[in-house]
């Protein structure tokens, strides 16, 4: 059931619902002058949610207050500023675990770089993944490293041995691993014949093995004898990779 209330300081009736006033616990605002009340302290029922009777007594209703309770574009209220229920312990809790959680997956994701890009933080890294068991390698950025030039050929000397040569360049500003290297060899039609993974071990040089990684900026010339020619490629594929 609809109530009515009416504003202390220019007198405006409104119309309200006991959920509304449960709401704010009876603080309305008067939508015409701005003030703040306490819309219970002049409550009353509403003459127009009830039927007439012949032999009431008392002075009907005005007019001017009809209007203001039917016309809700005349005359508005609202409930005062809305309070927030404060986060409970349990949820700071939760928000700083997940908030660990994903510092340590993200520290472990990245151990690597971090050992690198920060010098003084690698004997701690060390220690924390010796008590976890788990290593520290060096990064593996794949999308800054690249092939600038490749060719296969036929060996003169042997006919029966293709040669693999090719330029690899890391552009990181950092050491990384070497990568691994994909040699798919394809038909007259584009299909693949033959496809072969060559490792670090298969493709860097014996000068380099001795470096612990690809340095950084550096190029790195390869070649690789393949046992291939049997196949008789028209073309190959060159990927390189972290596995």
């Amino acid at each position: 059931m609809s109530m009515v209330t009416r504003c202390p300081a220019c007198a405006t009736a409104f119309r309200v619902t006991e959920p509304q006033l449960r709401a704010r616990a009876g603080q309305v605002r008067c939508g015409r002058c701005g003030v703040l009340f306490d819309a219970l302290a002049a409550l009353s029922p509403d003459p127009a949610s009830r039927p007439p009777r012949e032999d009431a007594e008392g002075p009907p209703i005005s007019a001017s207050m009809a209007v203001l309770l039917d016309t809700e574009r005349d005359v508005s209220f609202d409930f005062g500023p809305q309070s927030r229920p404060r986060p409970s312990r349990l949820w700071w809790v939760a928000s700083v675990f997940l908030l660990l959680a994903l510092a340590a997956q993200g520290g472990y994701q990245y151990r690597g770089e971090i050992a690198v890009l920060l010098p003084e933080a690698k004997p701690l890294v060390q220690r924390i993944c010796a008590q976890f068991g788990c290593d520290v390698p060096l990064p593996r950025r794949a999308e800054l490293l690249s092939i600038e030039s490749s060719d296969l050929q036929a060996d003169g000397a042997h006919p029966s041995v293709m040669v693999l040569t090719a330029t690899l360049r890391n552009r990181a500003s950092f050491i990384q691993a070497f990568p691994a290297l994909e040699l798919s060899l394809t038909s007259t039609q584009g299909e693949t014949v033959a496809r072969r993974v060559l490792t670090a071990k298969d493709y860097v040089p014996q000068s380099t093995r001795s470096e612990p990684g690809f340095a950084a900026g550096s190029e790195l010339q390869i070649r690789v004898y393949i046992e291939a020619a049997a196949l008789k490629p028209i073309g190959y594929r060159l990927y390189l990779f972290y596995s």
